[in-house]
């Protein structure tokens, strides 16, 4: 009996191996592009602004491109050559400018603010140019007080407008170097002071000291509303009906913004961190360090730059906001990442976007997708 029940049972192994269910193959995985794609889906519709992006290893670019529209009017796509406004992003550039100024001895991060622009009211005598860099004078935002007289950001107003704004500040908003309070005085005050020492202003010391020696023949700062920009994206909001209208600003102070720029030459001024083209390792040493309160707490920022972790690794980045622009720009140093979101419409989070991107690039490079980020 046995060897009939073996035999019945060796017979059935067969019909049991043909009927166990087959597992569905597996689905093919997705590019880098894919997975971008599908996160910028929501910008690629048809007659909608979007975004441009841009990731890039090293020197390396692994994806550069544009979702939606530059121009909603004339149905003008979104490129890689497409010329945004960055808002605070341009505060990097900024502060790059004054740290090229204190490495020839023309001033120092230690000057009184009042040295440089005398004018300005008798309370701001204990801020440094060093307390304006790190966001820690107490000085009062001059676009809530423009905005606050009844200015627009359509009306037109200059850098003395800015500064007339600031004249009658009779107080700081808290003690010099106490806490870190985030105001765009500090930093169009900077572009003044380049301005005084270097008897150039901002637009034409960038472009001689960091644009042109960096190749980066797509940014200027702009310093007049009305010049014209070839290849310039316009910005759009939401309208109160539906659609879009757009939304400009005729403001004309620099320093804390107005850097118009694509993602290839953010991509060059990402890379001069690592080569040091334009002001070589002291440069790079004083805008790798994050400040500090005068008592000695630290700060998460530094010279116009954020510092903080993304997916365990030390993160570089600065976004900014201006009329309907945003923009982001991340750079993860021990991989050498650089990864730009630059929008036209003020509907998206540019920083959201950065962050999924690096970390698709960063699985992509876990499960060698995109040939290993360098360590």
């Amino acid at each position: 009996m046995r060897i009939v029940a073996l035999a019945i049972l060796t017979a059935a192994v067969p019909l049991l191996a043909q009927s166990k269910p087959v597992a569905p193959p597996k689905p093919a995985k997705q590019s880098l592009e894919q997975q971008v794609d599908r996160a910028f889906r929501g910008c690629s519709r048809e007659g909608y602004p979007g975004a441009v992006v841009l990731i890039a290893r090293g020197d390396e670019v692994l994806l550069q491109k544009g979702y939606g529209l530059a121009d909603l009017e004339r149905n003008v796509p979104l490129s890689p050559n497409s010329v945004l406004d960055i808002g605070s992003t341009s505060k990097q550039f900024t502060a790059a400018c004054v740290l090229l100024l204190e490495q020839e001895g023309d001033l120092s991060l230690d000057d009184p603010i009042r040295k440089h622009i005398a004018e300005l009211p008798a309370c701001v005598q204990p801020v440094t140019l060093r307390h304006m860099m790190l966001h820690t004078s107490g000085l009062p935002d001059y676009i809530s007080l423009l905005m606050d007289s009844g200015e627009h950001v359509e009306n037109r107003t200059t850098m003395d407008d800015a500064l007339l704004s600031l004249a009658d500040v009779d107080a700081l908003l808290f003690p010099v170097g106490t806490q870190w309070s985030y105001s765009n005085s500090n930093y169009m005050l900077l572009s003044e002071v380049v301005e005084r020492v270097s008897g150039l202003p901002l637009p034409v010391f960038a472009e001689q000291n960091i644009f042109k020696p960096l190749g980066m023949k797509q940014t200027h700062i702009h310093r007049e509303c009305t010049q014209l920009v070839p290849n310039r994206a316009l910005s759009y909001s939401r309208g109160l009906k539906g659609g879009w209208r757009w939304n400009f600003s005729n403001w004309e102070q620099t320093g804390d913004g107005a850097v118009f720029t694509t993602v290839g030459d953010l991509l060059l001024w990402s890379r001069n961190f690592h080569d040091g083209k334009v002001g070589g390792q002291k440069l790079l040493a004083a805008m790798a360090q994050p400040g500090k309160l005068d008592n000695g707490t630290a700060l998460d920022y530094g010279a116009g730059l954020e510092f903080g972790e993304l997916a365990g690794l030390k993160t570089v980045r600065h976004s900014g906001a201006w009329a309907a622009y945003r923009a982001d720009l991340l750079r993860i140093p021990s991989k050498e990442l650089t990864v730009v979101c630059l929008c036209n419409r003020d509907d998206v989070n540019p920083i959201a976007y950065v962050d999924r991107m690096a970390k698709i690039a960063l699985a992509a490079d876990a499960g060698h997708g995109i040939g290993g980020l360098r360590k």
